[in-house]
């Protein structure tokens, strides 16, 4: 059967989706602490700079009026060297204001890059849709519902007795025994469901008077089994675009490990193994706030140095790795998304079967616990919220 992202995503989970909420939480807040933190010192810098500024641009003003006054040469070119000090000297404030913006977009980058690693994680391990999935399956096979096992008994008699004289029977008959066990998961749809209905067709009109009961029965089976194969069909529409997420997320996460590879390995020399160990596995939310801001310094050092060995060009390296983060965290926005509207699908889904005879009571659970899901899943990830951050992640000079 094909399998739903909801099955891959629920593989291996050993916590509740609450304590994956809480910890995404916690891992947001580390972040947003160590980032307001640097902008508060940035801002304090952006405040000295400005009043540096003003008073040199003060001085610049004086000197002009000075020199348009003065009718000595010697004063004159006394002032106009002065004028040229103190214009290098705003020069040299404005640079240090260029890698002051530097340090602090790089900082974001890198923190923001190394939120995303254990943001991706409960991603992939979403814990919350283990439990609709399971109902969603079972709602998928009409093996699940009350007496249809104990007929689909009487059914194979039947099969069984006739599929030597009937060609259509005897190619149900092969389909049954190859796909084993129905009751495992063996979907009622595409050549099996044809051949089924054929089969339960033949079955029913074989059924005399004597047989009055047994054919209700079959009747209303037949019905179920109908009712559950178009649900399993609309469903399976819905899962196609797992498809295209789960893909997308793999991406993703491979994008993911090379900036981690590009920015924390090779650009600040932190091992990856020292990195897992003391932020992405570390669950004493101060350690990590303390080592996110070990990290935070590293950066800005490097901008320092960069600039030091290469003066003429060394914003290139660290604009690149600050766009190809944000485009990251862009994606990854997009993709949660994209999640949220695909968990919409099944509220229309089962809208569309809650009038049914036969489906009506698990379309009601499944809306308990899809409700379970949408919550889980919008308190861990807000795509609107987090696409808006992305976008104000850095600030300009």
């Amino acid at each position: 059967m094909k399998k739903s992202i909801f099955k891959m995503l629920c593989i291996g989970m050993l916590f509740p989706s609450v304590i994956i909420a809480q910890e995404n939480l916690e891992n947001h807040s580390v972040t947003s602490l160590v980032l307001t933190e640097l902008n508060r010192e940035r801002n304090l810098q952006k405040e000295n700079l400005d009043l540096k500024i003003k008073q040199l641009d003060a001085k610049i003003d004086n000197l002009d009026v000075s020199i348009k006054n003065t009718s000595s040469s010697s004063e004159k070119v006394d002032k106009l060297l002065e004028r040229v000090q103190i214009l290098e000297e705003r020069q040299q404030e404005l640079d240090k204001n260029t890698v002051s913006v530097y340090k602090y977009n790089y900082s974001s980058a890198v923190l923001n890059l190394a939120s995303m690693e254990r943001e991706i994680k409960p991603l992939n391990l979403f814990n919350s849709s283990r439990d609709f999935y399971g109902t969603l399956e079972k709602t998928s096979n009409p093996m699940n519902y009350d007496g249809y096992a104990e007929w689909f008994k009487e059914f194979q008699k039947y099969i069984e007795e006739n599929k030597k004289d009937e060609a259509r029977l005897a190619a149900l008959s092969h389909i049954i025994d190859v796909t084993g066990n129905l009751a495992e998961g063996t979907p009622f749809t595409g050549m099996f469901a044809g051949s089924l209905f054929d089969g339960i067709g033949s079955f029913i009109n074989s059924l005399g008077r004597r047989d009055r009961n047994l054919r209700e029965k079959s009747m209303k089976m037949f019905n179920l089994t109908t009712s559950v194969s178009q649900f399993t069909h609309d469903k399976d529409l819905i899962e196609t675009e797992w498809k295209g997420i789960t893909k997308s997320l793999n991406e993703l996460t491979e994008l993911q490990n090379q900036a981690m590879e590009a920015n924390v390995v090779n650009l600040l020399g932190i091992e990856k193994e020292v990195f897992n160990k003391r932020f992405t596995n570390e669950t004493d939310a101060k350690k990590r706030t303390q080592y996110i801001i070990d990290i935070s310094k590293i950066a800005e050092n490097k901008i320092v140095e960069e600039r030091a060995k290469n003066p003429e060009n060394w914003k290139q390296q660290y604009f690149n790795q600050m766009e190809a983060v944000q485009n990251l965290k862009i994606r990854f926005g997009t993709i949660t998304f994209r999640i949220l509207e695909n968990l919409d699908k099944y509220k229309v889904l089962i809208d569309k079967y809650k009038q049914d005879e036969f489906l009506k009571d698990r379309m009601n659970q499944l809306e308990l616990k899809l409700d379970l899901v949408k919550g889980s899943f919008e308190s861990t990830f807000n795509p609107q919220e987090y696409i808006r951050a992305s976008n104000e992640m850095y600030i300009v000079e």
